[in-house]
């Protein structure tokens, strides 16, 4: 059975005339996690890591006046670690440096770099350094080079000649992992001294990674990821992703993040949202929240929203064992690159198990034979688990999630006011 929105508001409560929050209309959620308030008051909403160094925590006003934008964004001075060059084929004379200053004096030829090979630009791919230099008895061009954290990869480069306050701007190039690192020179200083100056360095961040994503039902579930390559991005090329943006590279730089759960994945009764979009077309159905793994050997005793982006059929699925599983398919459809919401609520009745998914606003009743939930898991937000519980990738959904609620009871009493909020929020509808 088919039941729009519009037709079921008669029987399920609306909004009050004021506007109640996520939180004030079911209380009772497990976990719940937004960039904005869930609660009605302004709570803190995530931690950012950006590209050129530092990490802030943000509340919803915070995200949603541009302050985590303009974080992100602006301009930082100064080395990360400070650097002297001391190591050289050339013959170094001098080195000196401070907090945001650099110089070497070396006579000869070859190659001048700061050892160990470690941070001292704190950068990443899109982001943009600007060294101020001074190049004196340099004959010739000298090659400078910004190369990867404790690598010989070159992630930007620039030809130089001599002169005063001069400005090598280095557009970062490398495709994934944490990309700033050490200056690295080839210079000529025939038979006389050469003398290069680093006056300052400059680093316009572009990016912006959530750290954590910190759970507003009041239970203390933060989701959490301190790896960097994991993180998922919120602001990209300089621009706020409206949500959380996940990719799926591979097992090492693929973004992921999980509600953490201390006992069986859900409960007798649960719900579970998801608001958001997939972004890359895939005829597999991938996890976009839950435990599923997606794939043979499945993960047994899991259940999640899952998604085939090809034609936008959802489904909520159950891996009831290592082989089976219990896939329920909405007529509803979505569309890719357009957001959505996905409500899917089941209760465990004396009458008998039922699963309602709801898309857009759209409702099915499905009577089910019961489901197997033994996992203890945690729950996956926009990615799938191997059966081990270790990170799927290849199961794993590509796009934007910009809302997670999670409940360990029944909300169908809920969910057309759950839905009202969220559409109103999102415009989805």
């Amino acid at each position: 059975m088919h039941v729009s929105l519009d037709s079921a508001l008669g029987r399920q409560r609306r909004l009050n005339s004021v506007g109640e929050s996520v939180l004030q209309i079911a209380p009772s959620a497990a976990a719940a996690y937004s960039l904005r308030s869930l609660t009605g008051g302004d709570p803190k909403v995530v931690r950012v890591r950006r590209s050129s160094g530092g990490e802030e925590n943000f509340t919803a006003s915070e995200v949603a006046s541009g302050a985590m934008l303009s974080y992100v964004t602006e301009a930082r001075t100064g080395w990360n670690i400070q650097a002297t060059f001391n190591d050289s084929t050339a013959t170094i004379t001098s080195a000196s440096s401070t907090a945001t200053t650099s110089t070497v004096s070396f006579t000869g030829s070859g190659t001048t770099r700061v050892l160990p090979k470690s941070n001292y630009v704190a950068a990443e791919a899109g982001d943009q350094v600007v060294f101020n230099m001074s190049v004196s008895g340099v004959v010739g061009d000298m090659t400078f080079r910004l190369r990867k954290t404790s690598s010989n990869t070159t992630v930007g480069s620039a030809t130089v000649v001599n002169g005063d306050n001069q400005d090598v701007t280095l557009n970062l190039t490398a495709s994934s992992g944490y990309t700033g690192g050490y200056p690295h020179f080839t210079a000529d200083a025939g038979s006389g001294e050469a003398t290069v100056t680093i006056n300052s360095v400059t680093v316009n961040g572009k990016s912006g990674f959530v750290e954590t994503w910190y759970d507003q039902s009041g239970n203390g579930r933060d989701s959490i990821n301190t790896t960097a390559t994991q993180q998922p991005i919120i602001v990209d090329a300089g621009v706020f992703q409206d949500g959380l943006k996940f990719t799926h590279v591979d097992t090492t730089n693929g973004k992921r993040l999980f509600v953490p759960r201390s006992a069986a994945e859900l409960g007798e009764d649960f719900a579970l949202i998801w608001v958001g979009k997939v972004t890359e077309s895939d005829t597999s159905f991938n996890n976009v929240l839950g435990g599923t793994r997606g794939a043979t050997n499945y993960a047994a005793g899991t259940a999640g929203i899952s998604i085939k982006s090809s034609d936008g059929t959802i489904a909520f699925i159950n891996e009831d064992s290592t082989s089976s599983r219990v896939k329920s398919d909405s007529s509803t459809t979505t569309t890719l690159n357009e957001d959505s919401v996905v409500f899917a609520t089941y209760e465990n009745a004396e009458a008998g198990p039922s699963l309602d998914l709801s898309v857009d606003g759209n409702h099915q009743y499905f009577s089910v034979s019961g489901y197997t939930l033994t996992s203890t898991k945690d729950i996956g937000i926009m990615n799938s688990t191997a059966a081990n519980g270790t990170y799927g990738t290849q199961e794993s959904p590509t796009g934007v999630c910009r809302e997670v609620l999670v409940y360990d009871t029944n909300q169908n009493a809920n969910r057309v006011a759950l839905e009202t909020n969220i559409n109103n929020q999102y415009n989805l509808f």
